[in-house]
């Protein structure tokens, strides 16, 4: 039935859908429930649960955020680890036709505070650990200090019948997440999760990888994002499938967690495979039951294609491109096309339609560079409370990626370049405005310039460029410091650079292309050898 394709309308245009598919992700526990209730749907820290277990937590939770006093369309704010929590809290907000907004746990007090501020929070719930820190963000931003909990239980100490569809499930267009992320501006904007998005990039995960009722997918990646719960956790409902979650990623610990839990599916951020590969035991034929290797974000060396071959030659390798606001793919590298087309990031999904397009939004030719437009029912119906940004990158139904690239002849695409100075380190983005603001910000420093630097583990290092205030002396460890204090551990600047002027060109603006040119010739002379003659 989902090879069936038709047309609908969606973000003012028709773009092509899965006439019978699931519609939200409550149907998609739902339909678990009904086809596999005592299958394991999660293995967590907390414990075990089935499908009908998970189904009554989240009935239980939605009556419990009842008597909180939340209505449909207010905001949930929850600060927690991977776990059992997290994953009834996403449930239950949607169950509960609420929005459930998710924090890193790797940003700063600071950080929160706008998010909580901005999202319109009613209700935040924090990870005991962190409780007084969001308890202070949470105060800055103006919400009153009896709506901060302690997790505590508070949303899996109560289970209830799951009622089905006898209690109304949510439309399919209904936003029930929002995920930030960074902006133009240097504000994080605040991407709407929708029902049908989500569901049509789950089944394109089904369809693509061949998941199956076996398959076990341990969580590596934070669910408080989008990949963990689209690409893993909502897959698994379709097919009855299990979630393994584990509150950090410490790569022997997962190696041994992915032998002894039976994983057969990973979905991981691309610097992870060299740190799995100096692992002894991360190989056949002990791990011949993990079968499926997706990632996506930054591209992965051929080398360590190559190396994975090698060493886990009944691994299946996806590269899926995708962005918060496709929730997760639109387009996929397939196993058998690594070698035919190397560095791409393969074809568009099935119901995604792609586009190269100049500054002016017009269609370049076959193989030209230009910026990547993505159209299709994954495409997020915009950003929360921001109808300029919505505007800006959605036009006619057509998301503007921010990405170039480039598409052959056969319709597969080529990422070359970001078109927003966006750092990928690890996983994780820095938006270098939004550093080089906090660094101005620091009374020591006149001028920054933030942007990317290779790094053979991270994909991407931070490097900055500071120019001292006047009467000012900047020493490296103190702007590391700065940066530490106020925002996430990967967004402090491995290299620091003090200098007395930025390069600029006619208009005033620094060239960024020619600091970072000049960056890799120092660090390239540093590590040549001298010659003894």
């Amino acid at each position: 039935m989902l090879d069936r394709l038709a047309w609908e309308p969606w973000l003012g245009t028709e773009v092509r859908c899965y006439p019978d598919r699931v519609r939200t992700i409550v149907a998609a526990l739902d339909g678990a429930v009904r086809q596999f209730p005592d299958r394991t749907a999660l293995e967590t820290a907390e414990g075990d649960v089935t499908y009908a277990e998970l189904a009554a937590l989240v009935e239980g939770a939605t009556e419990r955020l009842a008597e909180e006093g939340l209505h449909p369309g207010d905001r949930l704010v929850v600060c927690l680890p991977n776990g059992l929590d997290i994953v009834v809290a996403i449930w239950a907000c949607a169950r509960a036709g609420l929005v459930f907004v998710g924090l890193s746990t790797r940003l700063a007090p600071a950080q929160w505070a706008y998010m909580l501020g901005h999202s319109g929070a009613r209700l935040a719930l924090a990870d005991p650990e962190l409780y007084d820190d969001l308890r202070g963000a949470a105060a800055e931003a103006g919400l009153p200090e009896g709506q901060v909990r302690e997790v505590g239980g508070h949303l899996v100490d109560r289970r209830r019948p799951w009622r089905g569809d006898s209690v109304p499930f949510p439309h399919e267009d209904a936003t029930y997440a929002v995920v930030y992320t960074s902006g133009t501006t240097g504000r994080p904007k605040a991407s709407q999760l929708v029902h049908r998005c989500t569901m049509h990039s789950a089944i394109a995960y089904v369809r693509t990888l061949a998941l199956s009722g076996d398959d076990r997918t341990a969580i590596a990646f934070p669910l408080y994002y989008v990949t963990a719960h689209v690409a893993q956790i909502t897959p698994m409902m379709l097919v009855g499938g299990t979630s393994v979650t584990m509150a950090e990623v410490v790569p022997r610990d997962f190696v041994r967690l992915i032998r002894d839990r039976r994983i057969t599916y990973l979905m991981v951020v691309p610097s992870l495979w060299p740190l799995l590969l100096r692992e002894d035991d991360f190989a056949w034929p002990e791990l011949a039951h993990l079968e499926i290797g997706a990632f996506g974000g930054s591209p992965v060396p051929l080398s360590t294609v190559a190396a994975l071959r090698r060493r886990m030659p009944q691994l299946r390798l996806y590269d899926a491109y995708g962005l918060t606001e496709t929730h997760s793919p639109a387009t996929i590298l397939l196993d058998n096309e690594f070698r035919r087309k190397p560095g791409s990031v393969g074809r568009p999904v099935p119901c995604a339609d792609v586009r190269v397009v100049d500054d002016d939004g017009v269609n370049v030719g076959v193989g030209e560079a230009g910026e990547l437009w993505i159209r299709g029912p994954m495409v997020t119906s915009g950003y929360y409370a921001d109808p300029e940004a919505t505007a800006a990158a959605i036009t006619d139904g057509w998301l503007h990626s921010g990405d170039y690239a480039r598409v052959d002849d056969e319709g597969y695409v080529f990422i070359l370049d970001r078109k927003k100075d966006m750092i990928t380190r690890g996983g994780f983005k820095v938006y270098s405005v939004e550093l080089e603001y906090l660094l101005v910000s620091n009374p020591d420093i006149a001028e920054a310039a933030v942007f990317g630097v290779p790094d053979p583990l991270a994909f991407e290092a931070v490097a900055a460029y500071v120019v001292p205030a006047a009467g000012r002396r900047l020493e490296v460890a103190g702007v590391q410091a700065w940066v530490a204090e106020r925002m996430a551990d990967y967004a402090v600047p491995r290299h620091v650079r003090v200098v007395e002027a930025l390069p600029r060109n006619r208009t005033g603006k620094v060239e960024k292309a020619a600091l970072r040119e000049r960056f890799l010739l120092e660090r390239a002379a540093s590590r040549r050898v001298p010659d003894p003659g």
